[in-house]
This record gives C-alpha cells, structure tokens and sequence, in this order.
C-alpha cells in the first residue's frame, strides 16, 4: 500500500449564489467528473474533498457547497469562517442571479476579509438571457477573474477550479511568515 503523500497547502473554498445556479453541479462535475440533470436543492452544506498539483505543489481543496436559498443567511456566516477562497456563481440564463452580488460579496467579505473571488458565469452551454458585457462589467467593477462554465458540458470547469487554486496560493505565499 503506498502512504497517502500529505499536501503542501490546504484551503478551504466556498461557494456563493443564489439556489439553482449550478453550484452543486459545478461541485460535482469537479470532484466527481459527474453531472446530474435533475435539480435538488442543497441543504446546508455539503463539504467535498479533492487534491490537485499546481506546478510542483500539492494542494488540498476542501470544498464547502452551500445552499444558496435566503433560508440560510444566518447559517452562510458560519460556513465563511476560515475560506481561503470563493466562488461567486450566477446563471448565465437568469439576469437577477447577478443583482445581489455585492450583498453576497459583502456578507462574504465580513467574515473573511479580502479573500480570492471568482465569478463563475455557469450554464453557458444555454442562450445567455444577460445583457450584452454585463458580467464583464461587474468583474471588472469588482477586480474579479470571470471564468465562463458550463457543468453539463463540462467546459472550463476545471480551469475555473485551477484560476482559484493558484490565486489562493499566490495570496498564501505572499503572506508574511508568522512567528510565534
């Protein structure tokens, strides 16, 4: 039996958005290399673990799939404690997925402080409903990385997965040293 290898850096990531944008596919389709078609809602948290190389690094991503649903406001603080990074995820076919970005960003942002956001414009494998360089404006207006996904077909999804991982490294190794 070969030893499991410990990793050089463990982060813990989160996923902001409201419900049925295609978090939990994204999770999936990720973790598990798998797409489910029909749409359950998540309750709570459901927490995913996978380990990927960057350049010579081993890094483990612990992934927190949250519940986008109103209902669980109170309960989003809770999960932002410790995220070394986010996910912001709209629906490429529902314009008002994006309205409240700066609510999420904000609630996010109290929590952790300044951590690496990227903004996932998902279902893009549909006919996009948002106005022409919406998206683009509201990355650029937040000084976000915009990766465009879609779960079901399995594009740029690991890309999207990869731009997070590197700059929460980036951020984690720019860090000065803390003595104690």
């Amino acid at each position: 039996m070969i030893p499991l290898q410990p990793a050089d850096y463990l982060f813990k990531l989160v996923f902001l958005g409201e419900g049925a944008v295609g978090k939990t596919s994204l999770v999936g389709r990720y973790v598990y290399d798998s797409f489910e078609g029909d749409y359950l809602a998540t309750i709570g948290t459901d927490i995913h673990v996978k380990t990927m190389n960057i350049d010579d690094t081993k890094v483990k991503l612990v992934i927190w799939d949250i519940a986008g649903q109103d209902d669980f406001a109170q309960l989003r603080k809770a999960y932002y404690q410790n995220a070394s990074g986010a996910f912001f995820v709209c629906d490429t076919t529902r314009p008002e997925t994006m309205d409240r970005i700066d609510e999420w960003i904000q609630a996010l942002y109290s929590v952790t402080g300044e951590i690496p956001l990227v903004l996932v414009e998902n279902k893009i494998d549909l006919e996009s409903k948002m106005a022409q360089g919406r998206v683009d404006s509201v990355a650029e207006q937040h000084d976000l990385t915009l990766v465009r996904t879609s779960a079901k077909e399995d594009e740029n999804v690991e890309r999207a997965f990869e731009k997070m991982t590197r700059e929460m490294l980036e951020k984690s190794r720019s860090r000065p040293m803390q003595h104690t």
